[in-house]
């Protein structure tokens, strides 16, 4: 992507803000949906567990997931976005007043979560603005040992390739790490990343 488009569509899909990242977000709602629901399926999340999305969006994976670990269980989203914070607060609502979601800001390289404290962390369509090698450092910090890596990322988007990812992963040292591309909606395939802490 040349520099002028990416301009463009930073304040829209990167980091959302202002009344373009509104726009982004309703886009993501829509588009995202059927990822979100693949990355919190393949999170393996049960009631009573602690998962982690990195940049919930306007806050479909993060209901979802929080769904999923209740009752006794907790959602916790981390964006750097106020605008989409405030999407998913307000799409989370009922999650966030019992206490089955929290919503704060944060990043893939500062979660500020404590070490070993969730069971596992999903990230959709977000893991190209990493700074990868330090995310992937924090989230095997705040992972427990055998916690579960979830990434999901639209295959056109994507600024390296799958087999590049999958390839960092296994360096940064997460364990079984596995790579699924499939076909989706619109003939646009999905890109899927699972691997774990080691135990």
């Amino acid at each position: 992507m040349n520099s002028l488009l990416l301009q463009i569509l930073d304040p829209i899909f990167g980091r959302p803000r202002g009344v373009p990242g509104l726009i982004g977000g309703a886009i993501m709602q829509r588009g995202n949906a059927e990822q979100e629901a693949w990355a919190v399926e393949h999170a393996e999340l049960s009631p009573g567990m602690q998962v982690l999305e990195v940049g919930p969006g306007p806050g479909i994976g993060l209901a979802l997931a929080a769904e999923a670990v209740a009752p006794g269980g907790r959602a916790i989203g981390v964006d750097p976005s106020r605008t989409m914070r405030a999407m998913a607060r307000e799409r989370c609502a009922l999650h966030l007043a019992v206490g089955h979601a929290t919503l704060r800001e944060g990043t893939a390289d500062d979660t500020g979560l404590p070490d070993a404290s969730v069971d596992a962390v999903i990230s959709v369509n977000n893991v190209t603005l990493w700074d990868q090698q330090a995310a992937y450092t924090e989230i095997q910090r705040v992972l427990r040992p055998g916690g579960r890596l979830v990434i999901v990322h639209h295959r056109h988007t994507m600024n390296t390739t799958p087999e590049q990812l999958h390839e960092e992963l296994g360096k940064a040292g997460f364990e079984e790490v596995s790579l699924d591309v499939r076909g989706r909606s619109l003939n646009r395939a999905a890109v899927g990343i699972l691997a774990r802490r080691p135990a």
